[in-house]
């Protein structure tokens, strides 16, 4: 289904009367608003890929791509072995008293900025060697046309979108019974539920609990 057919199969769940040439352009926007909305609601497998980072001795703070959400996972490479570093919080990273203590970096903060988020390694490398492999979550390319675009997510979400649309267009369009509405926010909120729950990793996971002595 490209833009063109999924704005069309919302109106047709709209229903009631049309009200003007610009419906496309104003579901377009909704149609950006609503995948925006599904990546505030949880990580989207199809979002996530592997980015590569080759650090700089001395530097502590490297931009990521300007496409970038959130990281899920940081591996530092050394002599091609992968080693997991662990995740801090900006304040637990700012606590840090010798930020500039220099060696293999074991530590990682993510400042998520306006634009793109900055990682900061602790320590700070010591060597060119290390490369960084990134598991990152990436924005959904917006929409910007009706035809010939298609929506930039899973097909298992193409029921999602139409129902979603067309929720989103039934609040700005006059003459469209409340009832009616609520029904069609209910469909698309189990769509959508449905969807999400199908979308997750089929491997099994442990959970060994960490005891400290006292």
């Amino acid at each position: 289904m490209d833009i063109d057919e999924v704005i069309q199969e919302a109106l047709e769940m709209i229903g009631g009367e049309v009200t003007s040439g610009y419906e496309p352009k104003s579901a377009r926007r909704s149609i950006n608003l609503l995948l925006q909305d599904w990546q505030n609601r949880g990580v989207l497998l199809w979002t996530a890929n592997t980015t590569v980072v080759v650090v700089s001795a001395s530097v502590t703070a490297y931009n990521l791509p300007d496409n970038t959400v959130d990281i899920l996972e940081v591996m530092v490479n050394v002599s091609s072995t992968d080693i997991q570093l662990t995740r801090k919080s900006m304040e637990e990273y700012l606590k840090i008293p010798r930020k500039s203590q220099t060696g293999r970096p074991t530590q990682y903060a993510v400042r998520r900025e306006r634009t793109n988020p900055i990682i900061y390694l602790w320590p700070v490398p010591d060597s060119n060697s290390y490369s960084l492999k990134i598991e990152q979550v990436k924005f959904m390319q917006d929409v910007t046309k009706s035809a010939g675009q298609i929506a930039d997510i899973s097909r298992r979400f193409l029921s999602c979108l139409p129902a979603g649309v067309a929720y989103y267009m039934g609040m700005k369009r006059a003459g469209i019974e409340p009832a009616r509405l609520m029904f069609i926010k209910q469909e698309y909120e189990e769509r959508l539920q449905r969807a999400m729950d199908e979308d997750r990793e089929r491997a099994s996971i442990k959970i060994v609990p960490r005891l400290n002595r006292v």
